[in-house]
């Protein structure tokens, strides 16, 4: 991948040292994905959604319910999603 550089909150990353995460109505992540999964780069917020949900089907029920896809520094999948896989969030327990 070539060394794509993005802005998060006025910081510039190496896409490659991103992550894109899956977060639920309440905030809390529930998936997450490297931008340089595979062969193809996931450099939008519609990219890293048909990664969780390939149907516009899906797609349409993930914006029904308040699905987002946002793109987090490190230091913010650290501070913002890792507490969530571990089960640590302060977010209320929910499915999806």
């Amino acid at each position: 991948m070539a060394d794509l550089m993005v802005q998060i909150d006025g910081k510039t990353y190496p896409l490659a040292d991103c992550f894109w995460v899956r977060a639920n109505s309440q905030g809390c992540a529930v998936g997450s994905v490297r931008p340089d999964l595979g062969d193809d780069l996931i450099a939008t917020p519609q990219q890293a959604q048909r990664e969780w949900s390939s149907t516009k089907r899906q797609r349409a029920s993930d914006e029904k319910h308040g699905m987002q896809h946002l793109l987090l520094s490190p230091q913010q999948w650290d501070e913002q999603a890792k507490p969530c896989f571990y089960g640590r969030c302060s977010h209320r327990m929910t499915v999806g």
